[in-house]
């Protein structure tokens, strides 16, 4: 016997592969490490490297010389293991035991998730279409002139349509006990901060420029008639009481206390809607050229988050009745990902991370119990996005990355630019980019098709993509 296995697999999807080593290959192990130190060591009447095997096992004792037979073998044989067991690691397997005499090695193998989705194929849901009004269009336009904006400092009191600096404090007046305590969300809601003080800031700032435009800052309240007519060196006392159907839940009804300093008043001369400002914004030569502009890209955004928002409600409908089993590893290794975003995030910012964490009182073991739960949340996102791809037998066809390269690459004018870009996205993360933006145009269309009851029927697309691969082989 050279080796000899046993599998059992829990249900964590953790494969125990025992294997128990044949005692003639330690042997011939233990003889082929006795050389190695016969080669390393003077032994008075032999010469180096001639020294008899029986002379190392006494020179260096037999526990030992087998310890690091042993310990030499552990790659091989467990690579011979996998191999024999046609086990695929899904991440870093451990060594969990070792019985030197006779020799057993116990490794933990993490096999890869398995997912078993529900009957996400019943489910029907209307998908609206996406439209951009007229109102959103005028937004766009009136952040348009913003941008183009001139702002001067003036020696008078504040209007309405002026920009103000001012610094100071406002916080939330705390509600009454008896209230906080049906409120559970807004108290979820409060800061570090905010639980040493017991209230809840809403403006604490050196020096903000704000607008004095009753529809923007805190609409419905009174917030901004508070400062219109004071100039810079006035001070702003007052309080304000948020309407009842305020937009921001956690706002409506709330009194609010303010204790503000005005710095600096500042004129604002906004560029009229013409020919002119659109210009200024860019290579157009009519307002209504810009316009048309807005409208394009405002729809493309509209309909790109549409589509984002239409596949993650297929995933949270998807993981509402789905079967996922998945080794412990997977989480680990999904943490780890989150962690090495995070040091590149801290790193971007002008931080050395080992001096941000001392900064912050935190290890690494307590930044990876932070990112569990909410990295285990995506892994399970991940996993059951995967597994409707493969269902829906969804592939990645050649044809359909080059026309969607062909589609960008098309904007540019200049020829040199657009073979430069071509060659971007035929390979590294160029190619990976183009390929996940075909994939997720499939989704979409798959799930949108889903949830109107137009799919195609799942048997006819297996039966399909086993023509298609008998035809891959042939050729």
């Amino acid at each position: 016997m050279t080796i000899n296995i046993h599998t059992e697999e829990d249900d964590q999807r953790q494969l125990e592969l025992k294997v128990e080593v044949g005692e003639d290959r330690i042997e011939s192990a233990m003889r082929k490490k006795a050389r190695e130190l016969s080669n390393q060591v003077r032994v008075p009447g032999f010469r180096r490297g001639k020294v008899p095997y029986g002379v190392i096992l006494q020179r260096f004792g037999r526990d030992v010389v087998r310890a690091e037979a042993v310990e030499d073998m552990v790659q091989a044989i467990y690579e011979e293991a996998i191999m024999e067991a046609e086990a695929v690691p899904y991440g870093q397997p451990s060594l969990e035991n070792m019985e030197i005499e006779p020799l057993v090695m116990t490794f933990i193998i993490p096999l890869e998730p398995v997912v078993k989705l529900g009957d996400y194929r019943s489910i029907r849901k209307d998908v609206e279409e996406v439209n951009i009004t007229e109102e959103a269009v005028q937004e766009a336009l009136e952040q348009v002139q913003t941008r183009h904006q001139e702002v001067e400092s003036v020696d008078r009191p504040s209007e309405h349509g002026d920009v103000i600096a001012i610094g100071g404090k406002g916080e939330l007046v705390p509600v009454e006990k008896d209230e906080a305590a049906e409120d559970e969300d807004l108290e979820a809601e409060s800061t570090d901060e905010n639980i040493e003080t017991g209230l809840e800031v809403l403006f604490d700032e050196e020096s903000a420029d704000i607008l004095l435009d009753n529809e923007i800052i805190f609409p419905g309240t009174d917030f901004v008639e508070n400062l219109v007519g004071k100039s810079a060196g006035d001070e702003a006392v007052f309080t304000i009481t948020f309407p009842e159907d305020f937009e921001e839940e956690g706002l409506a009804g709330r009194t609010a206390d303010f204790h503000l300093h005005v710095l600096d008043v500042k004129k604002r001369e906004v560029p009229a809607l013409d020919d002119e400002l659109a210009a200024l914004e860019g290579d157009f030569e009519t307002l209504d050229a810009l316009r048309e502009s807005l409208q394009t890209r405002l729809q493309e955004q509209a309909e790109s988050q549409a589509k984002e928002d239409l596949i993650e409600g297929m995933v949270d409908d998807l993981l509402e009745d789905a079967e996922l089993v998945y080794p412990p590893t997977a989480v680990e290794m999904e943490i780890d990902d989150t962690l090495e975003n995070f040091k590149s995030q801290i790193s971007r910012s002008g931080w050395d991370f080992d001096d941000y964490m001392q900064l912050q009182g935190l290890s690494e073991e307590d930044l990876r119990e932070d990112f569990r739960e909410s990295s285990e949340q995506r892994l399970r996102r991940r996993l059951v996005m995967r597994q409707f791809v493969l269902d829906e037998k969804l592939r990645i066809q050649t044809e359909d990355v080059e026309a969607l390269i062909d589609e960008r690459i098309g904007r540019f004018d200049n020829e040199e630019l657009r073979n430069s870009m071509r060659d971007f996205y035929l390979s590294g993360s160029g190619f990976d980019m183009i390929s996940s933006e075909v994939l997720s145009e499939k989704v979409y269309d798959r799930i949108e098709a889903i949830y109107n009851g137009t799919a195609p029927d799942l048997e006819a697309l297996a039966e399909l993509e086993e023509a298609e691969e008998s035809l891959e082989e042939e050729e």
